[in-house]
């Protein structure tokens, strides 16, 4: 096999064992879309409409992470990450980063 095939395989192992130790923080998003829709959530698009990429990235910001380094982990533009962030908050009826993270951190100290 070629060294290609061993990075790509490498990264997909790394985003994985990531979303495995975030999946707390993963149910948390979904959690929330699901009371807001009062109804199951379909698998069509992952939980809440939010894309595979989406999920992703709002992991990082729920864990206080720069676009910057998003950009850089995901190997995508911070101009991209930015998009994305944008999307994500519209779908979550917030309007920035700061109302997404306290939306969240709010929800923890409530139980």
């Amino acid at each position: 096999m070629n060294l290609a095939f061993y990075s790509i395989t490498a990264i997909e192992v790394d985003r994985y064992l990531y979303l495995l130790e975030n999946k707390n923080k993963m149910y948390e998003v979904f959690s929330f879309y699901k009371s807001q829709k009062g109804e199951m959530i379909e698998s069509k698009i992952l939980y809440g409409n939010l894309t595979r990429r989406e999920i992703e990235i709002s992991l990082f910001i729920l864990g206080n992470t720069s676009y910057k380094k998003i950009g850089e982990d995901l190997f995508i533009a911070k101009s991209t990450v930015s998009k994305h962030a944008s999307n994500i908050f519209k779908k979550m009826g917030v309007k920035n980063r700061k109302e997404f993270i306290k939306k969240f951190s709010s929800k923890k100290s409530r139980h």
